[in-house]
């Protein structure tokens, strides 16, 4: 016969096996319960709204930008306006040709409205050449640069002190030398509106950086 005192003995082992089977059940539904914080999902960069000047470029020269005339992108620097040779110079000249005149004109009134520096760049292939005029490629994208400046100057009264010029030969390729096609992407007078007044030109700034081609709606 058990004894009372054994009788609460066995009684609260009894309880006490009860209560630790019963712990990790309830440390379960604790954690069910507990769901973690969701993670905040970042908001989608906002894209600046495209600065004036470029809007105004965009409205008065989409006719040449239509016809394959020139071209708009963006680089650290500032705004590029790539002038294809093919509409602008004839083969080994830098005279402009007199159908490309118009376009040089109403870049220049656009940007006389602004305070900007202007950097002029022109650019060939790899082809060499050697004319009567010009003894180098160096030579014939420097001349067309210098060609650019003038008429820039004298149709919308642009100060020369606006101006930096520059030629790179086939320093500064857009696209390989080894095809027709990539050479003639080669061939440009870059006309680039830096993003300050003060032309702040070094030789690394004056290397060519990635450029992002512009379309606006």
């Amino acid at each position: 016969m058990i004894s009372y005192a054994d009788f609460v003995t066995i009684l609260f082992a009894a309880f006490v096996l009860l209560y630790a089977s019963a712990r990790p059940k309830e440390r379960i539904a604790v954690h069910a319960l507990v769901k973690p914080a969701p993670v905040p999902v970042p908001a989608a960069p906002i894209a600046p709204p495209p600065p004036q000047i470029l809007i105004e470029l965009h409205r008065i020269l989409s006719p040449e930008q239509a016809n394959g005339l020139l071209r708009f992108s963006t680089e650290p620097r500032g705004i590029t306006i790539t002038l294809n040779e093919s509409g602008c110079f004839k083969p080994g000249k830098a005279d402009i040709q007199r159908d490309a005149v118009p376009a040089f004109e109403k870049i220049a009134a656009i940007l006389s409205g602004y305070k900007n520096h202007i950097l002029l760049e022109g650019h060939t292939d790899s082809l060499p050449i050697r004319n009567n005029r010009f003894r180098s490629n160096w030579e014939l994208s420097m001349a067309r640069s210098i060609s650019v400046m003038q008429l820039m100057e004298s149709s919308s009264s642009l100060p020369p002190e606006r101006f930096s010029v520059g030629g790179s030969a086939d320093n500064a390729p857009k696209s390989s030398n080894d095809t027709p096609d990539g050479r003639a992407q080669n061939r440009r007078v870059d006309i680039i509106v830096l993003d300050s007044p003060s032309p702040g030109l070094t030789l690394s700034s004056m290397a060519l950086p990635q450029e992002t081609p512009v379309s606006l709606p």
